[in-house]
């Protein structure tokens, strides 16, 4: 009653449940679908043993559902590599020139929320070491009573009750300069920035009458204060609008 011509080595694990393999013939086979090519499909019988079933053999249904396992795992295997890629890249960018460190005690910290913090301090010291240039060592703490979160000139953030990859980057700003620094009241009038860098910065995203707003501890457009204004063009214009305050500020 077998269907199979092939007999090939065992298989230590297939990836999909068995099911009943009909051959052109009628004649049945329990076994877990391996894998798909011009040669045949290769399925998994409850023995251990692997067999490939040449087209041939297979029925229009058997042949199809393989087509479509064949796909699902092609598309399983692109974004495991994808995810692959996107760990190495972020590995390297994580090595500086911002770079960051959990404050003391951290062992201690409820790891749901020591895995949030540092899956958000990642997530944003990558993208601006990738995007920017900030040569900066910051301490990221855990202190459940802040409302937020916030930040100083120093490094030092203190992660309260939101905990997310724009919120990181955000207070990462203030890390940088931005609302912190000494020179930072200086460039704000009457609620809006003055200093010609940011200013230039802005109205090449925004055409020459954009106004860039400035309070003693924020800008806006694109200072990333709440999760609706993140997106991948905003937090990219977010990274070039910090190096631009820097300069004004006379941060290096």
């Amino acid at each position: 009653m077998k269907i199979a011509i092939l007999l090939l080595v065992s298989c230590f694990a297939a990836s999909a449940a068995p099911r009943t393999w009909t051959s052109a013939e009628g004649k049945q086979l329990q076994a877990e679908f391996v894998k798909a090519d011009k040669s045949g499909v290769t399925v998994c019988k409850a023995d251990g043993q692997q067999v490939v079933i040449p087209p041939e053999r297979l029925s229009d249904e058997d042949w199809l559902y393989a087509g479509r396992m064949a796909e699902a795992e092609k598309a399983k295997q692109a974004a495991e590599k994808q995810a692959a890629n996107e760990d190495a890249k972020k590995s390297r960018f994580l090595k500086g020139p911002l770079t960051y460190q959990l404050s003391g005690g951290s062992e201690k910290w409820p790891e749901d929320r020591k895995k949030r913090i540092v899956e958000a301090m990642d997530a944003a010291v990558a993208f601006l070491n990738e995007h920017g240039d900030f040569k900066k060592h910051v301490t990221a703490n855990n202190s459940p009573g802040t409302p937020t979160a916030d930040a100083n000139y120093d490094g030092w953030i203190n992660w309260g009750g939101t905990i997310n990859r724009r919120v990181a980057l955000h207070e990462i700003s203030h890390t940088l300069g931005i609302g912190t620094h000494a020179e930072w009241s200086r460039h704000v009038k009457d609620g809006k920035w003055t200093g010609k860098h940011a200013l230039k910065q802005l109205r090449e995203f925004d055409g020459p009458d954009a106004v860039l707003h400035a309070d003693r501890m924020h800008f806006w457009p694109y200072g990333l204060n709440y999760d609706n204004e993140s997106s991948a063009e905003a937090d990219l214009r977010f990274v070039k609008m910090v190096a631009a305050f820097r300069k004004d500020m006379g941060i290096r």
